[in-house]
């Protein structure tokens, strides 16, 4: 492996670096998801949803504080915002839009746990194949600069230029596969937490109306 990194060259560094970002970003991931998923977000809104319909709002509240991920945040802002409405004395038509709306709300902050650093694994993904790109243009630069200054050809220096170039492409294609795939991955996982979200804000909405 040192061997490889000596013969790609200086631009061996920045891939190296990308290399060791995306590993830890793929890693922060995969935890956060498995944390979120430690909770069942259908048996907490059934739980939820039965016990805002009974007018439980403290059993309610109990149960999303007591889970993790972003279904129960949310229901839970939803919860405060109908005791609060209700204390008030406000009307069902309007509790059920202010309760929605507030949901609606905090929904992207809920999702930010989950959906903070995305961003950074596809700027590495972007990035490395260009940083190994460069690093082929620079090796075929000293390749054809070995070529005019020796006095005849130098079979070993081309091929030193050369494989610095292939070196470093191949780098760059194996920093951006996998952050490609571990980033569809991911984004499926956000789109399944979304829809579960808007479940979640149905299901409070229509038990406030039961």
């Amino acid at each position: 492996m040192m061997g490889y990194l000596m013969d790609g060259g200086w631009m061996m560094l920045p891939l190296l670096l990308c290399s060791i970002a995306m590993v830890a970003v793929i890693i922060d991931r995969a935890r956060a998801f498995r944390a979120a998923s430690r909770v069942d977000p259908v048996s907490l809104r059934e739980r939820v949803c039965a016990a805002v319909a009974s007018g439980d709002l403290a059993g309610a509240a109990e149960a999303c504080s007591s889970s993790e991920g972003p279904a129960a945040a949310v229901m839970l802002c939803g919860i405060e915002r109908l005791r609060h409405m209700k204390e008030k004395g406000k009307g069902e038509s309007e509790i059920e839009l202010g309760v929605s709306k507030s949901m609606e709300d905090y929904a992207p902050k809920a999702m930010n746990g989950l959906e903070k650093r995305m961003g950074a694994m596809v700027l590495i993904a972007s990035i490395s194949p260009l940083i190994g790109m460069c690093g082929t243009v620079t090796g075929m630069i000293n390749s054809f600069s070995a070529m005019a200054e020796a006095a005849g050809l130098d079979p070993g220096a081309v091929a030193g230029g050369i494989s610095e170039a292939l070196i470093t492409t191949a780098a760059g294609l194996i920093i951006a596969i996998p952050g490609v795939v571990a980033y569809n991955f991911f984004q499926k996982k956000v789109e399944e937490w979304n829809m579960e979200l808007e479940a979640s804000i149905a299901g409070i909405v229509a038990a406030v109306g039961a």
